[in-house]
């Protein structure tokens, strides 16, 4: 088992082990969740790569238009399960018709895609054993989302997801500079990603709901799948 905190790639972005944050009962493990962002179909050796640190299940959150146009193609990983469960239908950090901001975009994830949070959470609960890598384009909004959850169960602190989310636009920053030519949106404040940005999504979700875990609930997530999850990641 590997317990490296980032994996280098060419064509995955961003990927990161979000095992070593603390909790109530340790700190979650390695080995067991990557989050990552793919901006082009991986190459041999990166799916290479990933069968060897044991990846068995792919979430693709990027929208049925982007997994079309840019198959992941990762069904090349023997034995893996693949689904593509959005949490937008474009890339949110690129997208020149969003007039909301990250935190503000991220708030009508939250509320407009509960039926694909509920499933994307039941099929991580039921997954085989094995690695679980869930991905977007960047690895930073959807995926940020979506790692808010899954540490939130796990019992992590806040300033640990924030802290885990903040760290994107450093792994990103290269990419966006040397292509800006295939990214929808210049406005440089759609690829940051500020601690604030993420801050300001917990405490929507905190006002509305009480907490992470009762918005989880809210979607039709049951405790027992929410324990299966804790089990996985702690």
């Amino acid at each position: 088992m590997s317990i490296l905190r980032r994996h280098i790639f060419t064509n995955i972005l961003n990927c990161r082990d979000i095992g070593g944050y603390p909790t109530k009962c340790g700190s979650t493990k390695f080995g067991r969740f990557l989050r990552c962002g793919i901006v082009d179909t991986p190459e041999d050796w990166e799916i290479e790569k990933l069968s060897m640190l044991g990846v068995c299940t792919v979430i693709d959150l990027r929208g049925t238009y982007e997994a079309t146009e840019t198959p992941l193609r990762l069904e090349r990983i023997e034995g893996a399960d693949v689904y593509n469960l959005p949490l937008f239908e474009l890339n949110v950090a690129t997208n020149e018709g969003m007039s909301l901001n990250l935190a503000q975009t991220y708030e009508m994830i939250i509320e407009n895609y509960k039926e694909n949070i509920a499933k994307i959470l039941n099929v991580i609960a039921d997954a085989k054993e094995g690695v679980i890598l869930y991905n977007c384009f960047f690895g930073k909004d959807r995926t940020g989302i979506l790692t808010m959850l899954l540490l939130s169960i796990a019992g992590v602190s806040r300033e640990d997801i924030v802290a885990d989310y903040q760290q994107t636009y450093t792994y990103v920053k290269s990419y966006i500079q040397t292509h800006s030519d295939l990214l929808w949106d210049s406005r440089s404040e759609k690829h940051y990603s500020l601690p604030e940005t993420m801050e300001n999504v917990i405490d929507s979700i905190e006002q509305k709901y009480g907490s992470v875990i009762d918005y989880i609930l809210s979607t039709g997530v049951s405790d027992e799948t929410i324990e299966k999850i804790r089990k996985k990641l702690c």
